[in-house]
C-alpha cells in the first residue's frame, strides 16, 4: 500500500553527488510524486542528481538548478542539495521543457514552448490564468533574465512565471539547470503547473520606500548600467541621498540601500553591485526616465514569518507547500546579521525547498526579494 500523499522535502549537506541523492532518495521514501524540484551547489552532479530521482520516481517530472545556497525546511547550507516532492494532492497536471539559450533567448523560449504545447495538447495562449502557474529557473550568469521574462510573456501573457535565477556561489560564471533529462548550462528550465486547490505567487521583501527619490537621467539597460541619476554622476548621486562620501562607499552600504521602483504602493527592487567609474552597476536592468526610491529595510525575520499566511490569506486556506526563491543579498544580510538559523526558522512551517538565487522572476527581474510559489 503506497503512503498518504503529502509534500515532501529533503536535504542533503553530502558533497559527493551520488551519495547525496540516495540521501535525498531515503528522505523522501516510497510514493508517487507528479513533480520534483532540486537546488544543489554548482559543483554537484546535476545531471546525477536529477537521473537518480527519475530512476526512483518515474512518474514524476524532475528539474532542478544550480544555488548560492540551499534551504529546506529541514535544513539548510551551502554546498548540498534540497528537494521537494509533490504528489496528486497538490498538483493534478505538470508540463516541463528545457529552454536552451544557445541560438538567442527568443529562439530557446519558443522552442521550449512548443514542447509544453505538445505535452498539454494546446497552446500556452489558451490556458485559464486562474488554474495554471508557471515555473521558471532561468540562467544566473550571463545577464539574459529580462529577454527571458519577456519572451515568457509573449508565449503565455496570461500565465504568471514565477521563478528565481540559477547560482553558481555568487561567482556569475556558469550556471546549470536540469529538466527533461537534461542538463545545460546557457538554459533555462521550465514548468507549466496545474495545482489541485487555488495557490498562492508569493513576492515579498523587507524594504519600504523612503521619501528620498531620484530619477534615473542616463542609463544603458543593455548592460545594467546607470550613468546618471537626477543629472548627476551616478555614484555622487547615490552617495548623497545615502549619506556617505564615495571614498566611504562599500558593499554594506549598497547591502543596506537598494533603490526601489514603486507600481501601485508595493517596490520591485533593483540593488547596486558596485561602482564602475562614476555609474553604478545593478543587479537588473533600469530605464531611463525611472522614479526609483530609497528604500527603508525592516525586519527580514518578520518578513520571513508572515510571508505564507499573507500570500494566502486572501485564498481562505492554509499554506501547505513551497517552491522558493530567496536573494543571495537576503542570504548575504542574515548571515551578517547573524540571524541566519532565525530566518530559516521563520520559513519552516510548511515543507519547502528553495534557493538563494542571483535574482528573482515574477513579471519581470527583481532583487533583495523572496519570491515563490505557495500551495494550499
Amino acid at each position: 500500500m503506497s503512503a498518504e500523499p503529502k509534500p515532501r522535502s529533503a536535504y542533503s549537506a553530502q558533497s559527493d553527488s551520488a551519495q547525496a541523492a540516495q540521501e535525498i532518495v531515503s528522505q523522501l521514501g516510497e510514493h508517487t510524486p507528479r513533480l520534483i524540484v532540486f537546488f544543489a551547489t554548482v559543483e554537484h552532479d546535476g545531471a546525477l542528481i536529477g537521473q537518480t530521482l527519475a530512476q526512483q520516481f518515474p512518474t514524476a517530472q524532475i528539474a532542478g538548478c544550480s544555488s548560492n545556497g540551499e534551504f529546506t525546511d529541514r535544513d539548510y547550507g551551502t554546498g548540498g542539495v534540497a528537494v521537494l516532492s509533490l504528489g496528486e494532492d497538490i498538483l493534478s497536471e505538470v508540463a516541463s521543457a528545457i529552454a536552451v539559450l544557445d541560438d538567442g533567448v527568443e529562439h530557446g523560449i519558443h522552442a521550449a514552448a512548443e514542447v509544453l504545447s505538445t505535452q498539454l495538447g494546446q497552446p500556452l495562449a489558451e490556458l485559464p490564468a486562474s488554474r495554471w502557474v508557471g515555473l521558471g529557473l532561468l540562467e544566473g550568469a550571463n545577464g539574459q533574465e529580462e529577454r527571458i521574462n519577456e519572451s515568457l510573456g509573449h508565449i503565455a501573457p496570461l500565465i504568471p512565471f514565477v521563478g528565481g535565477s540559477a547560482g553558481d556561489r555568487i561567482r556569475f560564471h556558469r550556471t546549470w539547470v536540469y529538466a527533461a533529462g537534461q542538463l545545460h548550462h546557457n538554459a533555462c528550465a521550465l514548468m507549466l503547473l496545474r495545482p489541485v486547490r487555488p495557490f498562492a505567487i508569493l513576492k515579498t521583501c523587507h524594504f519600504t520606500a523612503s521619501p528620498i527619490e531620484v530619477e534615473v537621467t542616463k542609463a544603458d539597460p543593455s548592460k545594467r548600467l546607470i550613468h546618471e541619476l537626477d543629472g548627476q554622476k551616478a555614484v555622487d548621486r547615490y552617495c548623497q541621498i545615502v549619506g556617505v562620501s564615495v571614498s566611504e562607499l562599500g558593499f554594506p552600504h549598497l547591502l543596506a540601500n537598494p533603490l526601489g521602483l514603486m507600481i501601485e504602493g508595493q517596490p520591485w527592487l533593483r540593488s547596486v553591485v558596485r561602482p564602475e567609474g562614476s555609474s553604478l552597476f545593478f543587479a537588473c536592468a533600469v530605464l531611463e526616465g525611472m522614479r526609483l526610491h530609497l528604500m527603508t529595510a525592516g525586519d527580514i525575520v518578520q518578513n520571513a514569518a508572515t510571508a505564507f499566511t499573507a500570500a494566502t490569506e486572501p485564498l481562505g486556506v492554509p499554506p501547505r507547500a513551497a517552491i522558493l526563491f530567496n536573494c543571495a543579498y537576503r542570504m548575504i544580510e542574515v548571515q551578517l546579521k547573524g540571524l541566519e538559523a532565525a530566518y530559516h526558522s521563520a520559513l519552516s512551517s510548511i515543507p519547502h525547498a528553495g534557493l538563494h538565487s542571483n535574482g528573482e522572476s515574477y513579471l519581470g527581474h527583481i532583487n533583495q526579494t523572496l519570491t515563490g510559489i505557495v500551495f494550499s
